[in-house]
């Protein structure tokens, strides 16, 4: 099992762990929470062409942090996963590098309950594939050590998004408030 060398406990488990809440509580926040009121346009999307992916991954491999180096077993581990969010995102856009002011849609998986971005992938030290939120990876993966620490911090859910919509994942639209 990953250790990283920082952290006392596997990191990734910090960043995508159900948490600690009681069953019940879970449940009614799910209820609570709005069904996806995003402004995406499904019609618009624009797949990547495989070559469009690669440079994709390639380009943004460039300005993974180390700590998404050091946790993933392989290169390979990490450009799967990177290449898993070049599709989920339209070729015109950028969640990385692209315009802070213009939202990045996802049109990958959503989560059934909530609509939320998500991707599947198997975690590093375990068997199974797990379903990921997308704007949770995006940070772990490229957000600074200032900006990770604080998003540690919140809950155990998708970051909210400063632009107001859950399916754009912006990475500068990732806000350090908690939901609700």
């Amino acid at each position: 099992m990953f250790q990283c060398r920082m952290c006392s406990e596997n990191p990734f488990n910090a960043m995508f762990a159900g948490g600690g809440k009681p069953e019940k509580e879970k449940e009614k926040k799910k209820k609570e929470r709005r069904k996806s009121s995003s402004r995406r346009d499904a019609a618009a999307f624009q797949a990547r062409s495989d070559e469009e992916v690669a440079a994709a991954i390639k380009r943004w491999s460039e300005y993974a942090h180390p700590r998404a180096n050091d946790f993933f077993a392989s290169p390979e581990q990490l450009e799967d996963v990177l290449r898993q969010l070049a599709k989920g995102i339209d070729k015109n856009d950028d969640p990385i590098l692209g315009d802070e002011g213009k939202c990045v849609y996802w049109y990958g998986d959503v989560t059934k309950e909530d609509l939320q971005a998500a991707i599947r992938m198997v975690k590093p030290g375990e068997s199974s594939e797990s379903v990921t939120y997308v704007n949770r990876v995006l940070a772990f993966i490229f957000a600074t050590d200032e900006s990770f620490d604080k998003l540690m911090k919140l809950p155990k859910e998708p970051f909210k998004m400063s632009c107001g919509d859950q399916l754009c994942v912006h990475l500068a639209h990732i806000s350090l408030a908690t939901a609700g």
